[in-house]
């Protein structure tokens, strides 16, 4: 028996929830509900993908979430701070910065953080999940306390860069897609190397 959430209890808690679908240059093309757009073959919509890091000993080490069972994709993984599907009228920065309190009880302030670039992907999940979105990598620099929403995340870790690229290669299957996706990318690596 699958300890992930029924459609039927996904459609419930995110009944209401709309995301903004876009293009590839990131223009919007209208609003779907998050459940319709999460459906293989899924919707592309606007996303984004945090990652807080910090400096300790002259190493880096980057702010990791694992993923609850109540996410509609890719629940227990290991991905990146906090990863958010954007509402309409929502603006990146902002939203990054409110939502990361709700998942993390991170408080951080948004001049801290910086959009590094935009990329698509699609990442089918099971039963008929998949992600399909146009994301935004958000990245910034913190160090503080985590008080984790056990609805939103069921731990947390610091692991230092060389490490996380050790395990990714020796166990990519606990990571979420779209954070291998990130890792790999020269632009991401940069901030850390």
């Amino acid at each position: 028996m699958s300890l992930r959430k029924t459609a039927e209890e996904l459609d419930q808690k995110y009944h209401d929830r709309k995301v903004v679908l876009v293009d590839e240059q990131d223009r919007e093309l209208g609003v779907a509900g998050l459940i319709e757009a999460h459906r293989d073959p899924g919707i592309r919509h606007r996303a984004f993908s945090l990652q807080l890091y910090r400096v300790r000993g002259g190493k880096t080490e980057l702010l990791l979430q694992q993923r609850t069972a109540g996410k509609p994709v890719f629940p227990y993984l290991w991905a990146n701070t906090c990863c958010y599907n954007m509402a309409p009228g929502e603006k990146y920065i902002e939203r990054a910065v409110t939502r990361t309190g709700e998942e993390m009880g991170v408080v951080i302030d948004k001049s801290t953080l910086r959009e590094l670039y935009k990329f698509s992907y699609y990442a089918p999940d099971l039963e008929g999940w998949c992600e399909n979105e146009l994301d935004t990598v958000i990245v910034g620099e913190w160090d503080g306390q985590v008080k984790l929403n056990p609805e939103e995340a069921m731990g947390f870790r610091w692991v230092e860069w060389g490490e996380l690229n050790k395990e990714i290669k020796q166990d990519s299957d606990k990571f979420a897609p779209w954070f291998r996706i990130i890792v790999k990318d020269n632009r991401f690596s940069q901030v850390f190397e």
